[in-house]
């Protein structure tokens, strides 16, 4: 694929435009192998690298359990301790791309893998950033500041600073979506919705279905939107797409309820429970926390997605001081968001390092402002964008629990936002005050961002002091025997993790 193909806006502008999109793409992309090669060189590791190396091995020979070693908190388990990942497959995508060239379960993909998707995602929202804009509008200075601030104050940073376990799925989820949003600026800069475009959307919901399915749910809407607006305008012409995308959709969610039936017995479980079931959450049935404590029961009273929750938990998504720079304040913050939600919808789990989007993602919080006020003039291409993306964020903010790395998750309305300054500086320029005020913001959020990536790397590590430590074989045997399990399936139960078999 040409760079004309990867960045249309710059490669139609000039040359000059290109080659300075390809370098602020490639720097970026460097400084993402970077932050990654300084996480793994971190000790201790980063917690579950190998989760999805073994899960495609399991796969490969038919099994769909993990040992108990592997997953060991993040499992969910059967009373006789068979345990199950309850995460998305789509990261094995990369695992089935290298498993011929390397000897899976000797290293991890897990570095590899983030790079891959937290790059490809930049680049489709950063090519969707330029088709908004237009091959014409907007000076050089506007559009080398888009690619510097989305490149080192946007999602990717936080995506590569650590490469632990829970990041694969919401990277590739990153780029997906950013795949998504590139479609629909496409069509709306070609003003048509067209068989391809349909159906390449509908093949990222589905594939977000198994990544994650809460920015599925948002996908899925926005692709029947499109859907619905192709048969107004073409009537019996958009048949073909129409069923195309029927046909990808259904099989995205019969695929994921199938999964569900395979490893928990029912399609509508999506993860175990805290109390003792069919299938149990392994924090809880290793009793790795104080059973019935307040996070439990927040989850078991009130839900684990709450309505509830989103006003407060939205305030300080945006606005919650950053902990390291200013720990007073972040604390106070906590304390308040605690009192109001505590009493209403239970304990909200808050995760360091605390840090609002008005300071991290501070250029983006303006561009989304600028979104809105350009609503009425620019963004009724990008309705139905806005409102499945916005049940996404709805969705994550009923969640009980508040951490950095779900900032990405609810970085595509932010980004659908962007789209819409930008189609508006395409018909109307921004003041030069407006780019000063651009320019500190990027300073700030830089400023902000370097902080996290000083801290970040050093959390969700194996820590021997933490539900995130490593488990040897016989450590792990003397827990299944305290927690009761059956002699006989000690040894299968804590078995060792698999290794590609070579050779004849």
């Amino acid at each position: 694929m040409s760079d004309t193909a990867i960045f249309p806006g710059a490669g139609r502008t000039s040359s000059t435009h290109l080659a300075r999109t390809v370098a602020i793409a490639l720097v970026g992309a460097a400084l993402y192998a970077a932050l990654l090669a300084r996480s793994v060189a971190l000790t201790p590791g980063a917690f579950g690298v190998d989760i999805y190396d073994q899960m495609w091995l399991a796969f490969t020979q038919g099994q769909l359990d993990l040992p108990a070693r592997v997953l060991r908190m993040e499992g969910h388990y059967t009373p006789d301790g068979t345990a199950y990942s309850y995460h998305g497959v789509a990261p094995l995508i990369t695992r089935a791309l290298f498993d011929p060239f390397v000897t899976m379960g000797t290293l991890t993909l897990a570095p590899i893998s983030l790079w891959i998707w937290a790059t490809l995602g930049t680049a489709f929202y950063h090519a969707a950033l330029l088709t908004a804009l237009g091959p014409e509008a907007g000076t050089a200075r506007l559009r080398v500041t888009l690619a510097l601030t989305l490149w080192f104050v946007g999602p990717g940073v936080i995506l590569t600073a650590n490469h632990a376990f829970y990041h694969e799925p919401i990277a590739l989820a990153y780029a997906a979506t950013g795949a998504f949003v590139l479609l629909w600026a496409r069509a709306v800069r070609a003003g048509r919705l067209s068989t391809p475009t349909l159906v390449g959307m509908a093949a990222l919901a589905a594939l977000t279905v198994h990544a994650r399915p809460h920015i599925a749910v948002g996908l899925y809407a926005c692709t029947g939107l499109a859907l619905l607006w192709a048969v107004y305008r073409d009537r019996l012409r958009a048949l073909p797409a129409v069923l195309a995308a029927g046909l990808l959709l259904g099989a995205g969610g019969a695929s994921y309820l199938a999964l569900n039936e395979a490893r928990f017995g029912s399609a509508t479980a999506v993860h175990g429970s805290f109390d003792a079931s069919d299938i149990q959450y392994g924090i809880a049935f290793w009793e790795l926390e104080e059973p019935g404590n307040v996070r439990q029961q927040g989850f078991t009273e009130h839900g684990r997605f709450n309505l509830g929750r989103v006003l407060p938990n939205a305030a300080f998504y945006l606005a919650a001081p950053p902990q390291f720079l200013l720990p007073g304040l972040s604390d106070r913050a906590a304390d308040l968001h605690g009192a109001v939600t505590g009493p209403r919808v239970g304990f909200i789990r808050i995760e360091a390092p605390r840090t609002g989007m008005v300071f991290i993602w501070a250029p983006w919080v303006l561009l989304a402002v600028a979104g809105l006020a350009a609503l009425r003039t620019a963004g009724r291409p990008y309705a139905g964008l806005l409102l499945g993306l916005g049940g996404s964020a709805l969705l994550l903010l009923s969640y009980a629990t508040i951490t950095l790395r779900y900032l990405v998750d609810l970085w595509p309305i932010f980004a659908a936002l962007a789209l819409v300054a930008c189609a508006r500086a395409a018909q109307q320029p921004p003041h030069r005050q407006t780019m000063r005020l651009g320019g500190l913001a990027m300073l700030c959020g830089l400023a902000v961002t370097a902080n996290v990536v000083l801290v970040y790397p050093k959390l969700l590590r194996t820590y021997d002091t933490t539900g995130f430590a490593e488990w040897s074989a016989q450590e792990c045997r003397e827990r299944a025997i305290d927690r009761g399990l059956p002699q006989e399936r000690l040894s299968y139960i804590c078995r060792d993790p698999l290794i590609e078999r070579t050779g004849g």
